[in-house]
């Protein structure tokens, strides 16, 4: 099983974990807030710790700036 150097790597988290990868590798697109936010839901995955409804949509939305093109 994949891992993120902390726990095992589920089904839902391995998504979410690439989603915060592609925002931690484009944040000069992202406001200071958005790169905490990334940060901060980095380190409630590594815990164990499932997110929220309401931040899937947060990290989508982000996620969606970081990625699109142009």
């Amino acid at each position: 099983m994949l891992t993120n150097g902390h726990l095992p790597v589920t089904d839902w988290t391995s998504e979410y974990l690439t989603m915060i990868e592609d925002c931690e590798k484009r944040d000069s697109r992202l406001t200071d807030w958005e790169k905490q936010f990334v940060d901060s839901l980095s380190g409630q995955l590594a815990n164990g710790r499932r997110p929220s409804p309401k931040q899937i949509e947060v990290l989508e939305r982000i996620w969606d700036k970081a990625t699109e093109k142009g």
